[in-house]
């Protein structure tokens, strides 16, 4: 899902999905948040309707077929109906209130907005907090961690 969503020009280094999550929504002027990555529970909730969906094809032949509880496989009963569950956690963390990042692209010296704050640059900055790119985001360890 990594590959799916950056380019080969971003020389993004992470293998997580909240990570390019997050880059993306910090780095894009569009507001268009369908543009966004899934979460990884929300990809979760969908592999798992996936596989029930796989369990019921290959039980189609079977006249009455014993079926896993539906509530283990992304679906909740609500009012009678089943419903997909999008995500059992929310979207974005509730401790994130501002966006903080810096616009450094080589180097985050001296006019480096993180380092003035005394805070680890991180994904969501231009220099996206990558130790090759960054000389602080090898300060990490003697910056307070960022919430």
């Amino acid at each position: 899902m990594v590959a799916v969503y950056t380019n080969r020009g971003e020389d993004f280094d992470r293998s997580n999905l909240a990570n390019v999550r997050v880059y993306k929504f910090l780095n894009n002027k569009s507001t268009l948040l369908k543009l966004l990555p899934p979460t990884e529970d929300a990809f979760l909730q969908h592999l798992k309707r996936a596989a029930l969906a796989t369990l019921i094809d290959k039980s189609s032949h079977i006249s009455k077929p014993s079926l896993p509880p539906y509530d283990d496989f992304g679906w909740a009963l609500e009012e009678d109906k089943l419903v997909p569950v999008a995500s059992t956690q929310p979207a974005w963390p509730q401790q994130m209130t501002k966006a903080i990042s810096c616009n450094c692209t080589k180097g985050c010296n001296r006019n480096c907005s993180c380092a003035k704050k005394k805070i680890p640059c991180y994904i969501g900055c231009c220099c996206q907090g990558s130790i090759s790119k960054c000389s602080h985001a090898q300060c990490a360890a003697a910056c307070s961690p960022r919430e």
